[in-house]
């Protein structure tokens, strides 16, 4: 066929009007064209395309082998799309539809999505079943480690941050910057103490306390970015170790 000739030789575009035209013309087997269009799509790093592509597939009328190939294809697009509460759902229904479908992919992106969503009590039982089901028994529960143990509360940075100017950077994981913020918003206050007491009203108001207002607002943003930026930074770490342990398991099963 000559779309997979040229899915071969890395022409995906061509290749993926190549199998849209079969698919037009009323080729049979059209699942598999859309499953194949939905590689070309993927290898364009065009994920949210290539999972509704396999959108238009019917799921029900295939065997086995296929249905398993759509559904990790469309978990593993939804995936990379950033979108994991989806991906985490196309996997529970892989489960309920093809229960003896076993694929550690499919178990590691469960983990991950989970992860992602910081469902991280859940994640773990995910994972101790992971390393159980793959034999795993020399790999420690990573979810017990101090580094991935507690997750920053971002709206609770940014509270703080209004009350107790710093703090909330402090919170967030980022002391240095909670310092700074919190000696400016001082020295500011301190300003307009200091204007009010020497009868600078205007002054004391319109800069002293206009200016912390603005910087009070801005530091409790700035730590509600900062506490969600340290999640990130956690999760990518954890999901750094536990793909390491995935590698593993898929050894394993090859």
């Amino acid at each position: 066929m000559e779309a997979d000739s040229l899915f071969s030789q890395g022409e995906y575009l061509s290749a993926r009007v190549a199998y849209e035209r079969l698919i037009f013309n009323g080729y049979p087997d059209t699942n598999s064209l859309l499953l194949k269009k939905s590689y070309c799509l993927k290898a364009e790093g065009k994920f949210e395309e290539a999972y509704n592509t396999l959108l238009s597939a019917d799921f029900f009328q295939e065997p086995d082998s296929l249905k398993t190939k759509l559904y990790y294809e469309s978990v593993l697009n939804s995936f990379l799309m950033g979108k994991y509460d989806l991906s985490y759902n196309k996997i529970q229904e892989l489960h309920n539809y093809l229960p003896a479908v076993s694929m550690p992919m499919i178990d590691l992106l469960e983990i991950l999505n989970l992860n992602n969503q910081h469902k991280l009590k859940e994640a773990e039982e995910k994972f101790k079943q992971f390393v159980s089901k793959y034999q795993l028994s020399d790999q420690m529960d990573i979810y017990r480690q101090k580094k991935f143990t507690k997750l920053r509360n971002p709206e609770k940075a940014e509270s703080i941050s209004h009350f107790l100017p710093g703090i909330g950077q402090w919170y967030a994981g980022y002391p240095v910057r909670g310092i700074t913020s919190g000696l400016i918003q001082t020295g500011l206050l301190t300003f307009t103490a200091y204007s009010f007491l020497n009868g600078y009203y205007f002054g004391g108001a319109f800069t002293g306390m206009g200016t912390f207002y603005k910087f009070n607002n801005g530091g409790a943003r700035h730590a509600h970015y900062l506490a969600e930026k340290k999640n990130r930074k956690t999760i990518d770490r954890l999901n750094e170790e536990i793909k390491k342990i995935g590698a593993a398991a898929i050894r394993k099963k090859v």
